[in-house]
């Protein structure tokens, strides 16, 4: 009783927090900026062809670099710079300060207690035990000056460079994970109590409101992190209520677009993506960003297929934007592969409403949530707490017989943060980690009960893996899985039957003389779309076939709108269908 309480008050509270977005972030963010941004400058030009991925630019600073000397001056040439690109190439800006930890060092001979703590960011970076004890009113003297200044800043713009402003975002303490350290204290003094330090986000907050939305005009439109109804409930109550809902403010989206299962994206996706996938009169924008969790290990076990399993936990959980580093973006100008990863990003991510989507896809993928008590039923896998290791092992035993591993057994447990950070190899099986099917607005019908999930399908994951190895769905004739079911969303043909649908399908031709097909209604009965035949060379393979007479309504066995199916004895592999849609 206690859990559907807990997630009628998340319902609820999403649902105020997506109507205080509705009105600014339709002018804010456009759907046709929905995609990959520049975070960071890594394109001078971007006019360029190559560069036509790039749809908005990030801009942020450390405090220290924008008063260098002292509190009388500020420097924020960086956004200047970057306002006069964007008005120049036509593109829109999302813009911070970084605070905290990176304040600058002069403050700590004017009053501000210096904090020294055990940091884990790199030893050649002078900032990396200098915190400000943020409780002192000399630090928030200069902080809510510092907020001050650079609202005018920007409210003074030129009207052509005001207008390439889409949001500011709010960071009061380390970078913009919103911790107020990035390590422990030495001195147990300066530890600030939890209570303490929500207390002083919402002072800061407040001056945020003061300098962007309560003028006269030329509001600026804000953006938060760390305001969850759960987690953080009086910074959520604060933005609902404080917050003009003419102006609205914007979220970050989470942390789930770095190619890996990472703990709590299950339930990050079940909360916020009805708010952000064709919302029901409600509109949510979310942006997350890539940091240098693309010079990790574990993603660089395989680039290419980090980055593309990375696009796809974004439009899992209904990333708005991915703002790529500079590091990540200069590497995709060099690796047209990754290029075309963010292309198919951002065609994917401008998919909000059905009724007007020009692609549908299905990406197949099984993740083993060791949190679901359903499917893993506590009698046989053991209590389910995010510590129970015997659990991770029983689950992922049951699975090993389909490639499921478990490479960094430190990392089961741990939140995403240390998982970004440290993890070492792939896990498929984690705590509240994506279950099923990365799909928008292509479904595929009881998946687990007609096809079997695979896990690295041509052997270990390295360096010469193609990107398609590390998840796929197969037939499985011994248990009579001989066919796959899917269907459109419900709305996306509702008002108008497509002129034509290009199908393409992803599969591993494993078995010579292997045959399966594509199969669908039209008005004379079942058609086959394809027919295919395996050379067994074991490779990936495309297959393209268009299709303009099919019958759009959920007419077929589970209310499906076409089939994959397995015509003989071998079990064929898939990793996805992808549908591209012409309308009239």
């Amino acid at each position: 009783m206690k859990r559907r309480h807990l997630k009628y008050c998340l319902i609820i509270a999403s649902f105020f927090i997506s109507l205080t977005v509705l009105q600014a972030q339709k002018i804010a963010v456009p759907i046709n900026t929905y995609g990959i941004w520049d975070r960071g400058g890594a394109i001078d030009d971007y006019s360029d062809p190559k560069a036509d991925f790039v749809l908005g630019i990030e801009v942020s600073a450390r405090w220290a670099d924008v008063q260098p000397k002292g509190p009388e001056k500020f420097d924020f040439s960086v956004f200047q710079e970057t306002l006069n690109k964007a008005a120049k190439y036509h593109k829109i800006v999302k813009m911070s300060i970084n605070v905290g930890g990176d304040a600058p060092l002069w403050l700590y001979n004017n009053g501000v207690p210096l904090v020294i703590v055990k940091s884990n960011k790199p030893k050649n970076d002078k900032y990396a035990n200098s915190n400000p004890y943020y409780l002192s009113q000399a630090y928030k003297n200069y902080y809510f000056e510092l907020i001050k200044q650079f609202s005018l800043f920007l409210r003074n713009q030129p009207q052509n460079k005001f207008d390439c402003i889409a949001f500011v975002q709010v960071k009061t303490g380390s970078t913009g994970d919103e911790e107020d350290y990035k390590g422990d204290p030495i001195d147990k003094s300066y530890i600030i109590p939890n209570e303490s330090w929500e207390a002083f986000r919402l002072e800061s907050f407040a001056q945020f409101k003061k300098y962007f939305n309560d003028v006269s005009d030329r509001k600026i439109v804000l953006t938060f992190n760390n305001v969850d109804p759960v987690k953080q409930p009086e910074a959520n109550n604060w933005v609902m209520t404080q917050i003009d809902p003419k102006i609205g403010f914007g979220i970050k989206g989470g942390a789930y677009n770095r190619g890996h299962h990472l703990t709590g994206e299950q339930s990050f996706k079940e909360q916020w993506t009805p708010y952000l996938i064709n919302p029901k009169g409600l509109k949510l924008f979310s942006a997350s960003e890539m940091d240098e969790s693309w010079h990790k290990p574990i993603f660089n076990i395989n680039t290419e297929l980090g980055f593309y399993w990375a696009a796809l936990g974004a439009i899992n959980t209904g990333l708005s934007s991915t703002n790529m580093n500079k590091g990540s973006t200069k590497y995709a100008l060099e690796h047209q592969e990754i290029i075309d990863i963010f292309k198919m990003y951002n065609r994917y991510a401008q998919q909000v409403y059905p009724a007007t989507a020009t692609v549908a896809v299905s990406v197949f993928h099984e993740g083993l949530n060791a949190a679901d008590i359903v499917k893993f039923p506590e009698t046989e896998y053991g209590k389910a707490n995010r510590g129970n290791m015997d659990r991770y092992l029983k689950i992922c035993k049951a699975y090993e017989n389909r490639g499921a591993q478990i490479d960094d057994i430190k990392a089961l447990s741990e939140g995403q943060v240390a998982q970004r950070e440290s993890q070492i190899g792939y896990n498929d099986v984690g705590w509240d980690i994506a279950e099923g099917n990365f799909e928008r607005f292509l479904t595929q019908i009881k998946p687990d009960e007609t096809s079997t999930g695979l896990f690295r399908v041509r052997g270990t994951i390295d360096k010469n893996s193609s990107k398609y190895d590390r998840f796929a769905r197969s037939f499985d004739k011994e248990t009579g899985k001989n066919t796959m079911y899917f269907k459109f969303d419900d709305a996306m043909f509702a008002n108008s039957k497509p002129q034509s649908l290009k199908f393409t399908i992803i599969w591993l031709d494993k078995n010579a003389g292997s045959t399966w097909a594509l199969q669908y209604k039209n008005s004379k009965g079942l058609k086959n779309a394809l027919e295919i035949k395996g050379k067994g060379d074991n490779q990936w393979k495309s297959v393209t076939v268009n299709v303009a007479d099919m019958v759009l309504n959920q007419s077929g066995k589970f209310e499906s709108d076409f089939m994959l199916v397995n015509s003989d004895n071998f079990d064929d592999i898939f990793n996805g269908i992808e549908v591209d849609i012409t309308r009239k």
